[in-house]
C-alpha cells in the first residue's frame, strides 16, 4: 500500500466583537476571505476555506441534544498546508498584515482559539476514500507525527 502524504491544518476559532450584528460579521467575513484567498494562493496553501456558525445553528445543534458542549464561536477559518514553512511565508505577506488589521473593528481575537492538527479523510462527496483492504492509507502514527517545525515564529501581523 501506498502511504498518502500528510496534510496539516490550522483552525481557527473566532467570536464577533460585541456590538457586531451576526449579519455584519457575515459580511465582512466573506469580504475578508475573498481578499485573502489570493494571498493563501500566491503561497501554495491547499485549501483555506471558512465555516461560518450563527445562533439559528448554534440552537439547532443544541436542540440535537448531543452530550456534548456547543461551541458557541461564529467563525472557523482552516489553512491546509503540507509544511510550516508555507503557513510562516504567509504571515510574512505586507498585504496579509494589512488585511489582519482590518479585521480588528468585527473580530474579538482575545478569545481567538487555534488547533494544528493532520487531516486523515475517510469519506469524501459520498464515498469512502484512502482505504485499502480494510487499511488506512495514511502513514503511522509516528510517520504523522513527526511535524517539522521552524525556529521562526509566525510574523507579528497582529496587534497585541
Amino acid at each position: 500500500m501506498a502511504k498518502l502524504e500528510r496534510v496539516l491544518r490550522l483552525s481557527g476559532s473566532y467570536h464577533r466583537k460585541e456590538g457586531v450584528s451576526e449579519e455584519e460579521f457575515h459580511r465582512f467575513s466573506r469580504h475578508h476571505a475573498v481578499k485573502c484567498a489570493k494571498i493563501h494562493e500566491k503561497y501554495g496553501i491547499l485549501k483555506y476555506q471558512i465555516a461560518c456558525s450563527s445562533s439559528t445553528a448554534q440552537a439547532l445543534a443544541q436542540s440535537m441534544k448531543t452530550p456534548y458542549e456547543v461551541n458557541t464561536h461564529d467563525l472557523e477559518i482552516e489553512y491546509y498546508f503540507k509544511d510550516v514553512a508555507t503557513l510562516l511565508a504567509v504571515s510574512g505577506d505586507e498585504e496579509f498584515k494589512e488585511l489582519h488589521l482590518e479585521s480588528e473593528p468585527y473580530v474579538a481575537h482575545d478569545t481567538a482559539k487555534v488547533t494544528l492538527t493532520w487531516i486523515e479523510t475517510y469519506v469524501e462527496n459520498g464515498k469512502m476514500v484512502n482505504i485499502e483492504e480494510g487499511q488506512s492509507l495514511y502513514g503511522s502514527f509516528a510517520e504523522l507525527t513527526d511535524i517539522k517545525g521552524s525556529e521562526k515564529p509566525v510574523e507579528k501581523y497582529y496587534e497585541e
